[in-house]
């Protein structure tokens, strides 16, 4: 059997219930509990032990097969005595995928997804089972299952994602055919918020197109502009919820989204006034828990952020009074950005940085994790670059510590205290949350926009120091053995880098 076939077995094992039998209370023998079973869980219990038995799959043996063939009559007869029951359309779909018996996987799913149309795990091995064997009948069977249950988002997401591999001619023709038909323009609607949330651009770019037609749908506007909030275009998405009469902004999720698009730009009073304008009571009992969750979480954080601004203002006035702080040119693909660096508040860190750019360390590294509306990550440590294995102490404790906001410089380290080295992280969103976790040591000046347009793998060209103090910049960082010394003495230290280094620890945005 291919291997894609068997990862697509799996996951439609892993999504079904027969394989799971009911749990046995600490005092319930086993007897006891078969004798209180149900016959129609008798009967799944026991689809579910035969269904072990064949399982790895093995359709060259031919014994194995004839036990296929008798368990595949054994499950439609379940089916037969309880049809309302999907468990026995489950180990159907399950041999079928086992033996690629194509019409029935689809007869058997359809079945299944007829009893039990919340399984949407089940419809998505469907769809991979297809994908792997042939990408055209994979596309007609999402297509079939996003009409079949249009507010499934995971359909959704899935369709989104096949037709943005097949090109943007694929992803532009399934959105032009949903916009010529007034009963489907409200699933245009709901696909393109789901695109926007897998590629902001391509969302963006479409929504346009599809609103130069429609120019007062809401939904359209909404999804559009929720295309260019992910895609880090926080003031054309702005510009798109400005446009609308606030009245009709009534939704929560609409309103999070626009304070989000403020916020990105450092507007925070507007941003907090619009999140604490939201009905958080009734949003409690509306059904929608994980926004309410969330919401529950942002609004002190951005009444934080909010209070914390007028000083971080003073602070950058005086930084622009003094003119003293360094500063650095990052040249990304070609297009330069100028960033600040903060010696009085991290004088450590800005001294590794400094260092390692006079080194050439980040000359022609390309970028590491983009994660957008959140930051992308830059200087990641190469083991061939002569430079011995050596990490920064954190400075995010000392008092001067900086606020951690969109644009600003920010040491990359993983959970383990004094673990960051050369790489860092420019935000593309603010993120109180990272606040006196992380060391914040300098900011963007201007080319922002280079930042926030940036793909994985694209490159920092160079980093040069335009602007320095007189004094020499030798930071303090801690060799492999956890001691102190100054980077220059460690570098005067022989060292072998190893054929194999172990990956970087990686931090998931939170």
């Amino acid at each position: 059997m291919p291997t894609h076939m068997i990862r697509i077995l799996l996951l439609f094992l892993a999504s079904t219930c027969v394989m799971a039998a009911p749990p046995l209370t600490p005092s319930a023998s086993p007897q006891a509990a078969a004798s209180s079973e149900a016959p129609i869980d008798r009967a799944a219990a026991s689809l579910a032990a035969e269904i072990a038995a064949i399982s790895p799959p093995s359709p060259d043996d031919p014994a194995w097969r004839t036990k296929a063939a008798a368990l595949m009559e054994q499950a439609r007869s379940f089916s037969s005595d309880f049809p309302s029951d999907p468990r026995g359309m489950e180990v159907m779909v399950t041999i079928a995928m086992m033996l690629g018996d194509d019409e029935q996987v689809d007869a058997s799913m359809r079945s299944l997804l007829a009893i039990a149309p919340s399984k949407i795990s089940a419809g998505l091995a469907w769809a991979e089972y297809w994908l792997g064997k042939d990408p055209s009948r994979g596309r007609e069977v999402l297509e079939e299952l996003v009409t079949s249950r249009p507010n499934a988002i995971r359909y959704a997401q899935r369709l989104m994602k096949t037709l943005l591999a097949e090109g943007p001619a694929a992803v532009r023709a399934r959105f032009d055919t949903l916009a010529a038909n007034p009963a489907t323009l409200p699933q245009a609607a709901r696909e393109l918020d789901i695109l926007a949330r897998v590629n902001g651009l391509a969302a963006a770019s479409i929504g346009e197109s599809l609103r130069a037609n429609e120019p007062d749908d809401l939904p359209l506007l909404i999804a559009t502009a929720r295309g260019y909030r992910h895609a880090n275009q926080f003031a054309a998405a702005r510009r798109l919820m400005n446009s609308v009469p606030e009245a009709l902004l009534t939704d929560p999720a609409h309103v999070y989204l626009w304070s989000d698009v403020h916020y990105a730009d450092h507007e925070f009073e507007r941003a907090r006034e619009l999140l604490e304008s939201i009905d958080m009571d009734a949003l409690e009992v509306s059904g929608r828990p994980g926004l309410f969750r969330r919401l529950k979480y942002m609004i002190p954080l951005r009444q934080i952020t909010a209070e914390g601004w007028p000083a971080e203002v003073e602070k950058r006035a005086a930084d622009a009074a003094n003119a003293d702080n360094p500063l650095a040119m990052l040249v990304i693909e070609g297009r330069e950005v100028t960033v600040e660096l903060f010696e009085d508040d991290a004088p450590n860190t800005v001294a590794a940085f400094i260092a390692a750019a006079d080194r050439g360390h980040f000359d022609g590294h390309p970028a590491g994790q983009v994660h957008r509306g959140f930051r992308t990550i830059l200087g990641d440590r190469r083991e061939d670059d002569g430079m011995p294995p050596w990490t920064i102490p954190d400075e995010h404790e000392l008092p001067q510590s900086r606020p951690i906001l969109a644009g600003n410089l920010v040491a990359y380290r993983t959970s383990r205290l004094d673990s960051a080295d050369t790489t860092f992280f420019v935000l593309h969103f603010p993120a109180p949350h990272l606040n006196n976790q992380r060391t914040t040591f300098g900011r963007v000046l201007t080319g922002l926009d280079v930042i926030r347009e940036m793909n994985e793998g694209d490159v920092l060209d160079k980093v040069r120091i335009t602007r320095r103090r007189a004094h020499p910049y030798d930071p303090i960082v801690l060799d492999d053995q956890g001691d102190r010394v100054p980077l220059s003495i460690l570098l005067e230290r022989p060292f072998a880098p190893t054929e194999d280094p172990p990956p970087p620890a990686v931090e998931t945005p939170s």
